[in-house]
């Protein structure tokens, strides 16, 4: 209790002046917002600032790679153009004497005619049949590389890349190049393979260049082969990874640019440069963690001031928040009581700020509510009895008196049976509409008053229409609904369903139970008409029960799922079906006691 006048002591103040305050307490929170996107906006920038900074790097390497690889690239087509391998490599028939002479020439060739770069480690040259014509002797390579070397040079008109290890545990990168005759440039007679120190990478072009953490940079062909590696865990030789190649061939022939990748659960910072002369890549990789490190240790210090402030301002807004809350939810105890239909609750609120307004105005409602239902049930029941009186006298004098002309007519006519058949049907319809008091009729009673009344108007539209009635269920007979509900659909077919052509319509009747609910359909074969609101609705000049007043009736008694469904296009005759509960003799009965208790 005491708990409770301590939350209720705030609303000694208006709600806009809690309001307020609160407001300026919690005011504090965007400033932790605006330190978070200043973080934010901090991490992009330094990122895109790195980026640039790491693509000039590239930039760098680059060039001194060019530079280091255009040494091993003179060197081969110093190789490739040198007249005494040219014609060692045409001799196709040479003896050994003659091939060790040639060896021995060119051997003093390169000794004295080529700069043999430092980390140029072999030269081989293979004729077109894969046989080693020269070897300079220093290394050797496994068979299934020279295989997969000299495959390349016979389908890539280019210098070939390639990563090789060899047989001395050396990691080498391979320069390879197609020796073409002097005088037939289209005519390959061999090839020749450089053998790089694959370190010339390592310390020549990156040395000078410090990494930092975690970082690596990688020399790589365009079709995603590793040739050379900072990180010497990175397998040499084989492809990177997946996405950072579809990255990148997404972007190229874009010659440098910069993305995000995840890498072993870490998110890595990628950028490439692209030799278009070379077709080769530098691919520079940096953790993200190394970039914000600095970055995440100043949100640390961030977020600890920003949940100090959110704790202190959660605390003061929960101190304004439940003394605005408590008459808040004795306000929903009292919609939830109301809306279960107990209309005697009442909200007991003494304070005097706008809540407590409020739950006065509730209170108000209620009272009016409860006042309104009664004059409502009160309405209801007088319009349902003064309905009734009115179904129950509300046929039409014109038809009565068209009928009555009718039957003279005939009897002065033809002195017949069809007078008295007339007269004996309009005396039984008459008999049960106004003598029967009771709303609700059996199924068979009311299609004894739908025979009656064709019977009627076979008189006045004689040899127009027949009918036939048929109930799937015998015991559906006994089943109630309302009074003199089939007689406007009736009316409704013959007299605007009937065609002039002198042809006899048809009207079948029939009842059956579906989904525990009784289904009656009316269906003729005549004129029928377009089925619109305008169509339905009864004229204003005819005092008659129409079809609109069916449905009506229906739903004002059972409900909106329940009522008249007309279906109807023109000169495809209409179909009428009416969906009503099942009710059986007792629900008459008790209807009845509680009208004659109402009255008592």
């Amino acid at each position: 209790m005491r708990k409770r006048w301590y939350y209720q002591g705030f609303r000694k103040f208006s709600i806009k002046t809690r309001l307020m305050i609160a407001l300026l307490m919690i005011s504090i929170i965007p400033l932790a917002g605006i330190s978070g996107y200043s973080f934010h906006i901090f991490s992009v920038a330094l990122r895109s600032k790195l980026s640039a900074s790491i693509s000039q790097t590239l930039s760098m390497i680059n060039l001194n790679m060019v530079s280091e690889i255009e040494k091993y690239q003179y060197l081969c087509g110093s190789i490739c153009v040198s007249q005494e391998i040219k014609d060692g490599l045409l001799n196709k028939d040479m003896t050994d004497m003659e091939k060790n002479k040639a060896i021995t020439e060119i051997q003093s060739m390169i000794r004295s005619k080529i700069i043999y770069p430092a980390q140029a480690k072999n030269i081989t040259v293979y004729d077109t049949d894969g046989n080693i014509f020269y070897d300079l002797g220093y290394d050797g390579f496994y068979q299934e590389d020279v295989d997969m070397l000299l495959s390349r040079l016979e389908t890539e008109t280019g210098d070939v890349w390639a990563y090789v290890h060899t047989y001395r545990d050396r990691d080498i990168l391979v320069l390879g190049r197609r020796i073409y005759e002097q005088y037939n440039q289209s005519q390959v007679i061999g090839y020749t393979l450089i053998s790089i120190d694959e370190k010339i990478f390592s310390k020549t072009v990156l040395e000078p260049i410090g990494l930092a953490d975690s970082s690596n940079i990688m020399y790589l062909n365009t079709d995603g082969t590793i040739l050379s590696s900072w990180d010497r865990k990175v397998g040499m030789g084989q492809k990177a990874d997946e996405e950072l190649l579809e990255n990148i061939e997404n972007r190229l022939p874009k010659k440098t640019d910069s993305f995000s990748i995840d890498e072993n659960g870490q998110e890595q910072l990628v950028t490439y440069i692209f030799n278009k002369n070379l077709n080769q890549l530098f691919v520079y990789t940096m953790p993200y963690h190394y970039i914000n490190s600095e970055v995440y240790t100043l949100l640390k210090r961030i977020l600890i001031v920003a949940l100090f402030l959110v704790l202190l301002c959660v605390a003061i807004v929960s101190a304004v928040y439940l003394g605005i809350t408590s008459p808040i939810r004795s306000m929903l105890d009292f919609c939830k009581k109301l809306s279960d239909g107990d209309l005697s609750v009442r909200i007991q609120d003494t304070c005097s700020d706008e809540l407590s307004d409020l739950s006065g105005s509730m209170n108000h409602m209620a009272d009016t509510i409860e006042r309104l239902i009664h004059q409502q049930k009160e309405q209801e029941e007088k319009k349902r009895e003064l309905e009734l009186q009115m179904l129950q006298y509300q046929l039409n004098p014109h038809f009565l008196f068209n009928t009555l002309n009718s039957l003279r007519f005939v009897a002065a006519m033809h002195k017949d049976q069809i007078v008295s058949d007339g007269i004996q049907a309009l005396s039984s319809l008459l008999q049960n509409t106004l003598t029967n008091k009771n709303e609700y009729i059996t199924i068979q009673e009311e299609l004894e008053n739908l025979e009656n009344y064709f019977s009627i108007l076979r008189i006045r539209y004689a040899g127009s229409f027949e009918y036939s009635i048929h109930t799937e269920e015998d015991e559906l007979l006994s089943c109630l609904i309302p009074k003199l509900i089939l007689q406007p659909l009736a009316e409704n077919s013959v007299m605007h369903g009937s065609s002039d052509d002198g042809s006899v319509m048809e009207i079948m009747i029939t009842c059956w139970e579906e989904n525990g609910n009784i289904m009656i359909e009316l269906t003729d074969n005549g004129k029928g008409f377009e089925v619109t609101p305008a169509a339905l609705a009864p004229h204003k000049d005819r005092k008659k029960i129409g079809v609109s007043n069916v449905n009506d009736r229906i739903q004002l008694n059972f409900g909106r799922e329940y009522g008249l469904k007309i279906e109807s296009h023109p000169g495809d005759g209409t179909t009428c079906t009416l969906t009503l509960p099942k009710l059986n003799t007792d629900h008459r009965d008790s209807v009845s006691e509680c009208k004659n208790t109402e009255r008592n």
